[in-house]
């Protein structure tokens, strides 16, 4: 168990400097003994530390002449790109892939949540759509974003199916967190609670179509919104203006 400790602690403090580009795709890995000294560990702890990161292909060996990072997007752990993603900016392709896979299956998710969600699944959607809208009242662009992501887990998980959850509940981690100086904007906490309202309607009235129709304008809002979409957009005076404005700036 110590020594599968640290195999683990090793691999994790390579992918980290990976991740956060203190290695970047392309380069060569330090030599074992490199590793191994500066992690005051063994070589054969570092040897296993590398294969870990080789199942995941983060990295890949090349005969005679070392070992190099691959770049994110030949990797196949969720979990080490979504980190890649944490660590990246905004218009990253790391960021961009997350968001369409979770516009794809979101919108799948919303569906079956129509058709599965429990009475204490619709009990934390409302609570969090009062919560957003609180915090579009207060301009509260921290609470805004807790609120919009413990919305989509509840989708995630009204779903029924676990492996959403499990996969997916990261990567919302990780686009809320991108989301927040967006969510500074009066205009854009306004559509986004006018979608998540529409959402949260056809959920909880079992409108499977219409859960799924919402769920991928709204993501498609989020698209819009990172690729530049909000400029100048406006308040709406009234919720058929809004209407409006949330069908023109969704991209489905």
């Amino acid at each position: 168990m110590e020594h599968r400790t640290l195999v683990d602690t090793v691999a994790e403090k390579l992918l980290e400097d990976i991740v956060a580009g203190r290695l970047a795709p392309g380069d060569a890995l330090p030599p074992e003994a490199d590793i191994a000294a500066e992690s005051q560990v063994s070589r054969l702890t570092v040897r296993e530390a590398l294969t870990m990161l080789r199942t995941i292909n983060v990295i890949s060996v090349q005969r005679g002449r070392g070992t190099f990072i691959n770049p994110p997007d030949e990797w196949t752990s969720v979990e080490a790109i979504v980190r890649a993603a944490a660590h990246s900016t905004g218009d990253s392709l790391a960021s961009r892939q997350l968001l369409e896979a979770r516009r794809l299956v979101e919108s799948g998710a919303a569906a079956l949540a129509a058709a599965r969600r429990t009475e204490q699944d619709l009990e934390v959607l409302r609570r969090e759509v009062e919560s957003m809208a609180a915090a579009d009242a207060a301009g509260d662009a921290d609470a805004f974003v807790e609120a919009d992501r413990l919305f989509h887990t509840g989708i995630l998980k009204a779903s029924g199916n676990t492996l959403f959850a499990a996969v997916f509940v990261p990567m919302g981690r990780v686009l809320a967190s991108a989301r927040r100086e967006a969510f500074t904007a009066p205009a854009v906490r306004a559509r986004t609670l006018a979608m998540h309202r529409k959402v949260l309607t056809a959920v909880d009235s079992g409108d499977q179509h219409g859960a799924r129709q919402a769920m991928e304008d709204h993501l498609g809002q989020i698209q819009d919104d990172f690729d530049g979409g909000t400029a100048g957009l406006t308040v709406p005076s009234a919720e058929g203006q809004l209407a409006a404005e949330v069908q023109k700036a969704a991209v489905v």
